[in-house]
């Protein structure tokens, strides 16, 4: 396969990839930004290492079968491998294989490379759970050879009844059969249980969407192996090519395509910027489908889609850095909203980006979806958590009086240092714990006693700032909170609230001055989306 590989010099790798990134840059600026930088990562991994040798070209080579061998798994699994020639210290490049960042390349189980004779350094890994392991192989003067890595675990997040899905996938610029390898190996490599790959247009680049071909016939024939794959569509709208606008949403598992998919001339050019996306959104829940915001920050129309509770969990992290916690989750949350935190990859699988669920039974779409938008959710490219407070776990509430004092336990665990594991409590740190080193991973237990005097919400997390994982990408980790009532009523702040109604109002008189609509009641269907969620939100902060 040769996602990031088709030229044969590096000028020319350079040139592809920046192709890449032009064409593939579907949402806006910011993203287009994060591609571009991508782009530039992967061009350079490439231009500092050496292809591997090509036998037609009669170079002396060596056939190397390398097997991941998974505790007492008697077959070898698909993962990760990077390989470096000691010889020269650089790594090694692979034309056929799928290229990840910082030059590691998913592997099929039992897979043959063609490499020089010569001594060779071989790392690999299994999605978040295993150690990274290191071997040495001399292969000089041999003809083949084959190496089995045993991986070891640190952590089973099937034996803690969790189950781990990217909840926002596409893929462009590839053949039918390079699509196929892509989903059969890398989601398996990378540890994955479940898939959503969606829909989306944009005229014209969607010509190279090879993922819009998908049916869910194929999505069927792709499921094996433990792994699912399950349907949806990012129903969004912008101004201009890549302007933010309404914003984007995931529709997962949809009973049928809600139209138009895309909204508006800056993505369809044509049309008008007349229907706004809580239209779709509606249809989309009256078919019992789940809808998710994505891209964090990006688009105008979140805030009053929390407010009148059509949204089922919030994106961050999906394919940019579209602001913090800080910015969305935590605001939400402090007007009592309940905001289940989530997680995808966007273009490609550029990053370990996931959201666990507890999950028992036969793993379905439907079921996942439903315990994610019950907020039974942590997020991470790197980090497990654990959380706990009177033995109530993420996503459930406790009715508490005054005064009364929480017994909060905790746990962080991953195979990169992430420095250290916090506790939030409505959107600050109280209580954060240095993580320490344990063989092949870090590992941190967190206990704490909170004495509480209003409602509120908890949370587990590691720091925004806490290091990287193998592919140079900044670690995260966070969970869905524990909600605190007292007298059944949840945290509210007046200050926050009126500061998300100053947003609204703003949104309005952008969508006035930018808009394009056929007539008044275009105009008026838009922006009654944001008067309907002011008035309500202005009604909740009269009642304080």
């Amino acid at each position: 396969m040769q996602i990031a590989q088709r030229a044969t010099t590096p000028l020319l790798c350079l040139v592809l990839l920046l192709a890449i990134a032009r064409a593939g840059l579907a949402h806006d600026p910011t993203a287009k930004r994060f591609q571009r930088e991508r782009a530039f990562a992967l061009a350079q991994a490439l231009q500092n290492s050496e292809r591997a040798p090509v036998e037609a070209a009669g170079a002396a080579s060596c056939r190397l079968t390398i097997e991941l061998m998974l505790g007492q798994t008697p077959q070898p699994v698909a993962g990760l491998v990077r390989v470096t020639n000691l010889v020269t210290g650089k790594e090694i490049s692979f034309s056929e294989e799928i290229h990840r960042d910082k030059n590691w390349y998913t592997l099929a189980p039992r897979t043959t490379l063609t490499l020089p004779r010569a001594k060779l350094k071989v790392e690999a890994f299994h999605g978040l759970e295993t150690g990274l392991v290191t071997r040495e192989v001399d292969l000089t003067g041999k003809d083949k050879e084959t190496l089995s890595i045993p991986l070891k675990r640190f952590y089973r997040a099937a034996t803690q009844g969790l189950r781990a899905g990217n909840t926002h996938l596409h893929l462009m610029k590839l053949t039918h059969a390079e699509m196929d390898r892509y989903l059969r190996t890398v989601p398996l490599a990378d540890g994955l249980d479940l898939v959503f790959v969606s829909l989306l247009r944009r005229i014209p680049d969607e010509r190279d969407y090879i993922t819009n071909t998908l049916t869910d016939g194929d999505l069927g024939r792709l499921s094996q192996g433990g792994l699912l794959f399950g349907n949806g569509q990012e129903h969004r709208h912008n101004f201009g090519p890549g302007g933010e606008g309404f914003g984007h949403v995931m529709l997962l598992n949809i009973l049928k395509r809600i139209e138009p998919v895309s909204i508006g001339p800056g993505i369809m050019k044509e049309g008008t910027d007349g229907i706004p996306l809580q239209r779709g959104i509606r249809t989309a829940r009256q078919d019992g489908a789940t809808v998710i915001w994505c891209h964090n920050t990006f688009g105008h129309e979140d805030i009053p889609n929390w407010v009148t509770g059509l949204l089922h969990a919030q994106n961050i992290f999906d394919g940019g850095d579209h602001g913090t916690y800080e910015d969305t989750f935590y605001r939400y949350l402090n007007v009592g909203m309940k905001v289940p935190f989530s997680t995808g990859t966007d273009w490609f699988i550029y990053d370990f980006s996931r959201v666990y669920v507890p999950f028992t039974g036969e793993l379905t779409s439907k079921k996942w979806l439903a315990e994610l938008a019950a907020g039974k959710s942590f997020i991470t490219n790197g980090v497990f958590l654990e959380f706990t407070a009177n033995d109530k776990h993420v996503g459930e509430t406790i009715p508490i009086a005054a005064g009364d004092e929480l017994r909060i336990a905790g746990r962080a665990i991953g195979r990169n240092e992430f420095r250290q594991v916090e506790l939030i409590h409505n959107g600050q740190v109280i209580h954060s714990v240095a993580a320490q080193l344990s063989d092949d991973h870090v590992v941190e237990d967190l206990e704490f006693k909170l004495r509480v005097s209003e409602s509120g919400w908890i949370a587990l997390r590691i720091p925004q700032n806490a290091g990287q994982n193998e592919f140079g990408k900044p670690l995260f980790a966070h969970t869905s909170p524990i909600y605190l009532t007292v007298n059944n009523q949840r945290i509210f702040r007046p200050e926050v609230a009126r500061g998300l109604l100053s947003e609204m109002k703003a949104s309005q008189e952008l969508i006035r001055d930018k808009g394009t609509f056929a007539d008044a009641a275009e105009r008026e269907s838009v922006l009654r989306v944001y008067r309907e969620g002011i008035d309500l939100l202005q009604t909740r902060i009269d009642a304080k």
